[in-house]
């Protein structure tokens, strides 16, 4: 992935997990690409995402490593991916060390020591399904929470899921033509409701998108871009000690 001339995100798989290298170099001018760059990464949900501080990576300065504060920050209630750093370079691993990074995100000095984490999934339960960018897709949304939360025994986040699922569905449709995918997904202590649309976005030329209610219904939301120039809504709820059981 190419974010500007002076820096680019080499990706490759490792099994569920993707590594991520940076090259190129990470300044003022290139910060906001390599953050948008890492987030479209998560987006797609791997088990992990490792980024690999190598020696082809130049930072301008210890400051703008809080980009991969940033990303994890952003991650961390959707879509609770994780997200590793492995310093390569003595140079890397002196900057990690100065800049306290490693109280927020996980560090590492060796690739194998930071897949050995990786491959283990995260508790989580997911379904999906995918609804037409028509006026049925709210209300299909809504009766498929509300069916999905019935089966997790989600009495008490059960209501506010669904409609939630109908007012991300809503949002998402009105500035979106392609086909939506909405996703549930119960983690041990939240559920995530997201509806992903793929490709750009003819409609919201120009428009913002009014979240107010959203905020106001859930715990976290946020509205993150895809690899396939598509976005995905999201927002997230607590689940109480009575839905855990």
């Amino acid at each position: 992935m190419t974010i500007d001339t002076d820096l680019s995100l080499r990706a490759v798989t490792r099994g569920d997990v993707v590594l991520l290298s940076p090259v190129g170099r990470l300044d003022l001018s290139t910060y906001v690409g390599m953050r948008d760059g890492l987030l479209k990464h998560v987006a797609e949900q791997p088990h992990a995402v490792v980024v690999v501080l190598g020696p082809d990576l130049e930072l301008g300065s210890d400051p703008l490593a809080a980009v991969f504060a940033a990303v994890w920050m952003r991650c961390c209630r959707w879509p609770g991916v994780p997200l590793m750093l492995v310093a390569t370079t003595e140079r890397h691993r002196r900057m990690l060390g100065r800049t306290g990074l490693s109280r927020f995100v996980p560090c590492h000095d060796r690739l194998d020591a930071a897949l050995a984490v990786a491959t283990t999934p995260a508790r989580r339960h997911r379904n999906e399904m995918q609804l037409p960018p028509d006026t049925d897709a709210p209300h299909l949304a809504r009766d498929f929470a509300r069916r999905t939360c019935l089966k997790w025994n989600l009495r008490h986040a059960g209501p506010r899921a669904v409609l939630l699922a109908g007012e991300l569905v809503e949002i998402t449709r009105a500035h979106a033509g392609s086909t939506l995918v909405l996703r549930i997904e119960r983690f041990p202590d939240q559920l995530t409701v997201a509806v992903r649309h793929t490709g750009p976005s003819p409609r919201a030329a120009g428009r913002r998108l009014d979240l107010t209610r959203i905020r106001r219904l859930s715990t976290a939301c946020g509205n993150t871009p895809t690899l396939d120039e598509g976005r995905v809504l999201w927002a997230a709820i607590g689940i109480c000690a009575d839905d855990r059981g």
